[in-house]
Order: C-alpha cells, then sequence, then structure tokens
C-alpha cells in the first residue's frame, strides 16, 4: 500500500500483523481525498483507530497542519512515520474510550474513524466524539464501515450529510449537528 499524493506520494506503508485490520485501498482513499480536498491544508486531523496510520500519513502529505493517530496497537504508525522529516503529528497508544473521554479538549477539523468491521458500535463513538465534543464547529466526522453496517447516528449529535458505496465499504461523512 503507497501514499497517493503529496510530498510522500509513493511511500510504501507497511500494515499490522492483525486479522482484524483491512486498511482503506488506494481507490477509496483517492475519492475520498478529492471529496474533502479543500479541508487538508493546515487541518487538525484525528485518525482513530489508526491501524498502519495510512489515513493520517496521507493527510500530512497533502498539508494537514497536525495529525494525532491513536490506535491499541501503534507500532506500524510508528514505523510509517519514523522517518517523515516533519513532526506535526503524535502517536496516542490509547482506547478510543480513554482517549476520546480525556483529549485535553483538542479540536480537529477532521476525525476519520475505521474501527475493525463489526467490533465497535458506531453510536457509541459518535456520541463519544460529539459529548467529548473534539469536533470544530464546521469539522467533519469521516466514518468508515463495512455497508452491512447500520449506522443509527439519531440522537448522536451527528448529522449525516454525504455516504458512499465502494465495494463492501462505505464512507459516511458526519457534522455535528448546530
Amino acid at each position: 500500500m503507497r501514499v497517493t499524493s503529496g510530498f510522500l506520494k509513493g511511500r510504501q506503508v507497511t500494515l499490522p500483523k492483525s486479522s482484524r485490520i483491512r486498511p482503506t485501498t488506494d481507490k477509496i482513499r483517492l475519492a475520498l481525498f478529492s471529496i474533502i480536498q479543500d479541508r487538508i491544508q493546515s487541518a487538525f486531523v484525528l485518525d482513530l483507530f489508526a491501524g498502519s496510520g495510512i489515513f493520517g500519513v496521507e493527510a500530512l502529505s497533502r498539508g494537514a497542519g497536525w495529525v494525532d493517530f491513536v490506535d491499541i496497537n501503534v507500532s506500524s504508525v510508528k514505523k510509517n512515520t519514523s522517518d517523515i522529516d516533519i513532526k506535526n503529528f503524535r502517536i496516542i497508544k490509547k482506547d478510543f474510550r480513554r482517549f476520546l473521554k480525556s483529549c485535553e479538549k483538542r479540536k480537529y477539523n477532521i476525525v476519520f474513524i475505521d474501527p475493525p468491521y463489526g467490533f465497535y458500535s458506531p453510536r457509541e463513538i459518535l456520541t463519544l466524539v460529539k459529548n467529548n465534543e473534539i469536533l470544530e464547529k464546521n469539522g467533519i466526522l469521516i466514518y468508515e464501515e463495512h455497508i452491512n453496517t447500520d449506522i443509527d447516528y439519531s440522537g448522536t449529535g451527528m448529522k449525516l450529510t454525504d455516504e458512499r458505496r465502494y465495494g463492501d465499504t462505505m464512507i459516511r461523512i458526519f457534522r455535528g449537528e448546530q
């Protein structure tokens, strides 16, 4: 898997050794970043359930101002960021619940959430993001899940603004309800 654009274009990214990891494909990342390209420059980005860190590395490559990579296993993220010349990121080894409840009121312009399919409640994750106020007022949350996952986002404080299907993957884009 490779970074698709920006100053790190073509950079090889190694994957964690886990059967639960299925990284976002190049095709999906290209499509997704074309949708959000006007928001990336200087953005504060959260890559939650970072896995390999490909989303955050891609965001840095395209000009994000800062990226927080969060996962309970950060070995692949460390490897994939070890020789990047810029240092406008941090790697946080934490369970997503603990991170969201204790993230120092940091606010993000873009939150990317790509949990292992079928292991976590999308409703719980969306509610935690909203309740802990980590999304900037005009920020977006991108949620990647299997197409058969039914995300009941009513009562989460998040508004679905776009959704796209790519094979068996569904990308949903949310904003916080005002």
